[in-house]
């Protein structure tokens, strides 16, 4: 056997009882697992170049290991080749599931390990699979990377997946409240929370409860909060009983749109099922009516609306985008216009909550700011404001700004002198914000 074909059985060792774990236990596509390993064996295969000799062994002794018909192999690879772009965020099972994640990174790991050793182009690849599939423990990485090399074998049954803890409707409101700005949006949910407590008292006095769609429209500009509040009310309605989970399944058009008839209505069908007793979180939902009558974008949409009637007691969809691309795309169906009547509009932010944004940032990372950087920020959040356009990322704006002055304080002090006081390493000034 050859090394690359000893690679290949050790990375995949335990997969095949995984895979059945995830088909029956949480309802996933077998399909869509293969195509996620298929896709990361051709990107791993080409990270530092075209793939060569071993790599193209690895890669069929993995499609042997996993008992791949030939016919199953070409169907992954016309779906992979077909691709426009490439994103590691196609590894959604991989990043949903720690044990599939874990196993995919052992998938990528032994094809670098294929030909030999592990490249500086390899080990970067391998470093941003980490934080996505391992959440960011570089170190369990690098052991597994170590345990392959040495041969040693990797047999581990899928750990199961413990339910989540009951959470605390306090707790919940106070995740809300502590956000900064969006009065409208904490009002609009704290009374929907306050409807819901009283529904759920007459019903418990035998009086008739008022019945109410809880699918939600969240529209504003990106970087408004929509994803974070989204979390938060998962987490709400699990806390008032009306969710088994309360898990957020965040998908967007290409989560929901096949690429050939008949292919949309099951990926679709696939999102919803891993979002039972929970919320699905559908992003920039007006795309789907982007494609025109003929766009399969349509036939999400029709299964989306019937998968709501039929899982009523146990699915919540929030559809978010911009303000008039998400009322356009209510109007296209009278079965979203019918069943998405909450509506929260999510303001941009004003230039003060945009600075305590930035101070968050600051003080969950170790950072202060001096009198001068103080000035300095409100320039610079004055001066964004008034340039803003359509896109302006809002708190994703400051995120940004944040970790930009983080390199640019780097940079001045390492211009300087090498060594530093406490103070001067957690110390924004202008210059930083400049």
């Amino acid at each position: 056997m050859s090394l690359a074909e000893s690679l290949a059985t050790r990375s995949c060792a335990g997969f095949p009882l995984l895979r059945k774990s995830l088909v029956a236990e949480h309802n996933c596509d077998p399909m869509e697992i293969d195509y996620e390993i298929k896709l990361l064996l051709f990107l791993s295969a080409r990270i530092d170049g075209l793939e060569n000799h071993a790599e193209k062994v690895f890669a069929e002794a993995v499609a042997k290991v996993l008992e791949w018909s030939p016919a199953h192999d070409r169907i992954l690879e016309s779906r992979v080749l077909a691709q426009p772009t490439y994103d590691l965020s196609a590894l959604r099972f991989g990043a949903m599931y720690p044990a599939m994640g874990e196993h995919l990174y052992r998938i990528a790991a032994g094809m670098a390990l294929a030909d030999g050793g592990i490249r500086p182009d390899e080990k970067l690849f391998l470093q941003n699979l980490a934080h996505l599939l391992l959440k960011g423990d570089l170190a369990r990485g690098e052991k597994i990377s170590t345990q392959l090399e040495s041969g040693e074998e990797i047999v581990e049954p899928p750990a199961p997946t413990p339910p989540p803890p009951k959470e605390n409707l306090e707790d919940c409101l106070a995740a809300l409240e502590q956000l900064a700005g969006l009065d409208n949006v904490k009002s609009e949910i704290q009374s929907l929370v306050g409807f819901l407590e009283v529904n759920k008292a007459r019903q418990q006095h035998e009086l008739k409860g008022a019945a109410m769609s809880l699918h939600m429209v969240f529209s504003g500009n990106p970087g408004t909060g929509k994803t974070t509040v989204a979390r938060i009310v998962a987490r709400i309605f699990s806390a008032l009983g009306l969710l088994q989970k309360g898990h957020l399944v965040e998908t967007d058009r290409l989560g929901l749109v096949g690429q050939y008839i008949g292919h949309t209505a099951k990926k679709t069908d696939d999102i919803v099922n891993q979002a039972l007793d929970g919320v699905l979180f559908v992003d920039e939902a007006y795309s789907l009516i982007s494609g025109g009558e003929n766009d399969f974008g349509r036939e999400a949409i029709d299964t989306l609306v019937k998968r709501m009637e039929d899982y009523r007691e146990r699915l919540i969809v929030i559809v978010a985008g911009y303000t008039e691309d998400m009322q356009r795309f209510i109007d296209t169906n009278p079965g979203l216009q019918s069943r998405f009547t909450i509506h929260v509009n999510f303001e941009d932010y004003r230039q003060k909550e945009l600075i305590e944004i930035f101070r968050r940032f600051c003080e969950k990372n170790q950072y202060t700011l001096t009198p001068d950087a103080e000035v300095a920020l409100a320039e610079k959040v004055t001066q964004d404001l008034q340039n803003a356009g359509r896109g302006f990322g809002n708190g994703r704006h400051m995120r940004n700004l944040f970790e930009k002055a983080i390199r640019k304080h780097a940079v001045r002090l390492c211009m300087r002198k090498r060594e530093w006081t406490k103070e001067e390493l957690s110390q924004f000034t202008a210059e930083d914000l400049a």
